[in-house]
């Protein structure tokens, strides 16, 4: 026992220790405990907030040898032991975990938790009189529950004492007379047990008070496939499926019987369809049965068109419906179907008003259709009401999508701000950059920066012919022109015939009009001309208005 004189000086020391601690100085306060051992090397209190440190740190094995012996010391110390119990536990490490809640439910005879953990356990490591008792223990703070009776049940089963285990449904059974399901319950256990008589006898019984108890219904078909008769219980379920009175959360539950079915024998699949078919023949008053034949659709491998098809039903039932929403935008999308896009954003918007996806997908496609002044609109009253929760990267992409309409309205100062706000969102938004850096290129501004992004976006897409256009025509623009070639001849290879070049669908007249400038910066006026002339034939318009002058005068024009 400590003098008082050490006594004082072991306060003094453990009290700034506990000062840094809660300051967030771990070093400090792991050197004052360190010296509060030293002056009681058996302080628990020193141990424990020691080994709490080293936890801290990822000590695990250190900061768990420490918080053991704090318990040592301090035996009847409940916060120490929990602490102990619960890194045993975490280690899944049973039989040290076991003694240390053996003692908590010493010192804590009332806590119902740590019985429940010391269930597990003794079940872990193959104690089953020790988890029964456990559970007789909860039984005694908690009343008796069918939870407990059936785990006692499956642990006496597991011990191979039958009589026990149904003696605890039994007793369930009196405790709650009326309950059917539960009687169903103990028929089933009856039913694994191989007392297939005892079992039926109870399904009569309930049947009596309940004939259409859905559980029931279930019990029965489970008996007839484990008995052989196939027929018997597809005929069951069938039945139950067409039922008027069935519910939708039943007939799920058959559908996914069925899909399990068809998983296993693919035979079953035209029964399948045909249950769907009679199943939604009828008004829906809800969507589950057709979400589940649309998973069922998708798993199948079925097309495309025909889930959306299913998919637009369920929209005739729930008009907001997210789920059909989501997957029809993207559908759409996919298809390049601008009056798809356009039709399911606007109803995903009148719904979901706050999900800026669908103001994204509608601007888009009213950007495709000219309509930019709405597209804008749509795009910045996404922007304003979007919630927290929303994608950065979806976000960015908005931004990005604003800008260039912005530009098209020759908005440049309200595109450009669109553009750094997009890339504050994701900095390698790839169109983003491109963009920017090529309308940058135009304005002949900022062409250092201009050239730092779209260097990103060739990094990324080395191949993309977009990108790499963008590229040459900035170092074109910075008078690098012999560099803008190397990157330019990727895109127009001019040892191509002209057939060949005409013939590429990816090359734009506006591409093949940047590779002759190039050219003829380079001091090679006739493979310019040619360029010229063949961006020319593209007849695309996307060239510039002095096309005509550099072909008719046979030199480069800005």
């Amino acid at each position: 026992m400590l003098g008082i004189k050490a006594q004082t000086t072991f306060d003094y020391f453990y009290l700034e220790a506990e000062k840094c601690r809660l300051a967030e100085d771990y070093s400090s306060a792991m050197d004052l405990y360190r010296h509060c051992l030293d002056i009681n090397p058996e302080a628990p209190e020193a141990l424990y907030n020691i080994g709490l440190l080293h936890l801290f740190l990822r000590s695990d094995s250190l900061g768990t040898a420490y918080i053991r012996q704090a318990c040592e010391l301090d035996a009847n110390n409940p916060y120490y032991l929990e602490t102990l119990g619960a890194l045993y536990l975490n280690r899944r490490d049973a039989e040290s975990a076991i003694p240390v809640l053996e003692k908590m439910t010493v010192l804590q005879s009332r806590r119902s938790d740590i019985l429940s953990q010391l269930v597990q356990l003794y079940s872990t490591v193959g104690n089953t009189d020790k988890a029964i008792g456990a559970l007789n223990r909860i039984e005694l703070l908690e009343g008796p529950s069918p939870q407990l009776s059936v785990e006692k049940f499956r642990l006496y089963k597991e011990k191979g004492e039958l009589d026990s285990a149904f003696i605890q449904l039994q007793a369930l059974c009196d405790d709650s007379p009326h309950d059917m399901n539960l009687r169903i319950v103990v028929g089933s256990q009856y039913m694994q047990a191989g007392d297939t008589l005892k079992a039926l006898e109870i399904y009569d019984e309930v049947r009596r008070q309940e004939p259409t108890n859905t559980n029931l219904q279930l019990a029965t078909m489970d008996y007839y496939r484990d008995c052989g008769k196939e027929d018997r219980y597809n005929q069951m379920r069938d039945s139950l499926l067409c039922h008027p009175e069935s519910s939708t959360p039943l007939r799920v539950l058959l559908l996914k019987s069925y899909i399990a079915d068809v998983q296993r024998d693919s035979t079953y699949a035209t029964q399948l369809s045909a249950a769907f078919d009679t199943l939604l023949a009828r008004p829906q008053k809800d969507t589950e049965v057709l979400i589940m034949k649309a998973a069922y659709q998708t798993f199948s491998k079925q097309p495309k068109e025909a889930v959306c098809q299913t998919m637009r039903q369920v929209l005739d039932v729930d008009p907001g419906n997210e789920t059909a929403l989501r997957e029809l935008l993207q559908y759409y999308a996919e298809q390049n179907d601008g009056k798809g896009v356009e039709d399911i954003s606007r109803r995903g918007l009148n719904y979901h008003p706050e999900e800026i996806a669908y103001a994204y997908y509608l601007g888009m496609a009213l950007a495709e259709q000219k309509k930019l002044k709405d597209a804008a609109e749509v795009l910045q009253q996404g922007l304003r009401v979007r919630t927290e929760e929303v994608h950065p990267y979806l976000v960015s992409n908005v931004f990005g999508v604003l800008g260039d309409i912005y530009y098209q309205q020759q908005m440049e100062q309200e595109a450009f701000a669109a553009y750094d706000s997009a890339l504050v969102y994701k900095d390698d938004n790839i169109m983003c950059l491109n963009n920017y850096a090529y309308y940058l290129s135009l304005k002949n501004e900022q062409l250092d920066r201009a050239e730092e992004m779209s260097y990103r976006t060739i990094r990324q897409e080395p191949d993309n012919i977009t990108y790499l256009d963008t590229y040459a025509w900035i170092l074109f623009m910075k008078g690098d022109y012999a560099h803008a070639r190397s990157y330019m001849d990727k895109v127009v290879n001019p040892e191509k015939t002209d057939e060949e070049l005409l013939a590429d669908d990816k090359l734009q007249g506006n591409l093949i009009e940047h590779a002759g400038d190039i050219y003829a910066h380079l001091s090679e006026p006739e493979t310019a001309l040619r360029l010229w002339k063949l961006a020319k034939q593209k007849g695309d318009d996307t060239c510039t208005p002095q096309l005509k002058k550099k072909i008719k005068r046979k030199k480069y024009i800005k």
